[in-house]
């Protein structure tokens, strides 16, 4: 069927709609869940996530494929899900391995394991089609902010376009990914590449290159930089982002869905997201604290009524069977708290008032 994209409502620009994917729909906006290998090594399983309102999940294409011998596995059936998957494109570890890597003009040569491996553009696109994946993501050049070199951000842009007229042809569910960092008249020239290929039937539009720890009011400036200049027909998908007030200022700039291993990744470090902002699970004030993470929450995990003191205890733990049960209740609770504040922002935005309930969220979330 490939991707249809609906929008069902809007307030200001940002947008409620529906994704429409052979496995299922997505409302949008909406976060995934990132099977990252650490992910998957804690014991979380997919089949916990439909009650959280989790819609779709995230694998990273180059893990999967090197994991499985590069043998493309159905990736519905490898994880026990049935609704949508989207796949990263592998790009980022251009910059996280970045010293196992070396960027190509045909594509990309590295290590993994002791073995050296070469992959292309089409060889990555081709991947997530055998997979099954619904939504997919090309492989792209990923440069880091901290580069100064404006021509840097250029070959990222040519590069990225150049990879993608190679793979583009493979699947109709492929999104187009912008690149250019904070870099304006690289952006611009991305963004050339991405109508020019929106107009001839691409699924959807994914901005990357940011969130490498510049000042958020660079990044906000730059995600609307984008969005004003892309077709409203298309779902639009901001890669690597997750915090919860960077959510919001991003729906408000009319980004329709979102991933990031922050919420999961804070949660196994005892970072618990709350309305009034981070409860630091570590800290010795809950050691006798028998209150849930928070009161009003329906996670599992606060509904069954574990308390922070039995959580910390529970993380703490010298038996890994207690740890590692302590450690997946933390991370449903971060996750449905994250979720429930995509139901809110796309209610919020269907009856008008999204500004707000931006207001009045970031006002608790910073009262810290």
């Amino acid at each position: 069927m490939g991707i249809k994209f609906d929008i069902l409502a809007k307030d200001g620009q940002a947008r409620a709609g529906v994704i429409e994917t052979d496995h299922g729909e997505v409302h949008t906006p909406t976060m995934t869940v990132n099977f990252t290998p650490a992910l998957l090594r804690s014991g979380l399983s997919p089949n916990q996530l439909p009650a959280l309102g989790v819609e779709m999940i995230l694998v990273n294409t180059l893990h999967t494929m090197m994991e499985s011998k590069q043998q493309a596995p159905d990736i519905h059936q490898l994880l026990n899900w049935s609704g949508p998957i989207f796949a990263d494109s592998g790009g980022f570890q251009m910059v996280s391995l970045a010293k196992k890597m070396r960027v190509e003009k045909d594509g990309i040569k590295f290590n993994w394991d002791g073995i050296a491996h070469k992959i292309t553009p089409a060889q990555v696109v081709e991947w997530q089609k055998k997979m099954g994946v619904d939504i997919i993501m090309p492989l792209d050049r990923v440069w880091h902010l901290r580069v100064k070199n404006p021509l840097a951000y250029f070959l990222s842009v040519l590069t990225t376009e150049k990879w993608f007229n190679e793979s583009a042809e493979i699947s109709p569910n492929i999104f187009y990914i912008l690149q250019g960092g904070l870099n304006k008249l690289a952006r611009i020239l991305s963004l050339k590449y991405a109508n020019q290929h929106l107009n001839t039937g691409v699924a959807g539009i994914a901005i990357g290159g940011l969130a490498f720890g510049e000042a958020r009011p660079k990044m906000y400036r730059m995600i609307e930089f984008c969005t004003q200049r892309l077709p409203e027909n298309k779902p639009r998908h901001l890669l690597g982002v997750g915090e919860p007030v960077d959510l919001l200022e991003s729906i408000e700039r009319g980004i329709d869905t979102f991933d990031c291993v922050s919420y999961t990744r804070e949660a196994r470090h005892g970072r618990l997201l709350t309305k009034h902002g981070y409860l630091r699970l570590k800290r010795s004030e809950y050691i006798n604290d028998n209150s849930v993470i928070e009161a009003d929450c329906d996670c599992p995990t606060c509904l069954a009524g574990i308390s922070r003191a039995n959580l910390r205890t529970g993380m703490k733990s010298i038996d890994s069977d207690i740890r590692q049960q302590t450690l997946i209740n933390l991370m449903l609770h971060n996750i449905r708290f994250t979720l429930r504040l995509m139901e809110y922002a796309r209610e919020a935005i269907q009856v008008g008032k999204f500004q707000e309930f931006k207001q009045e969220f970031l006002i608790s979330f910073r009262a810290q």
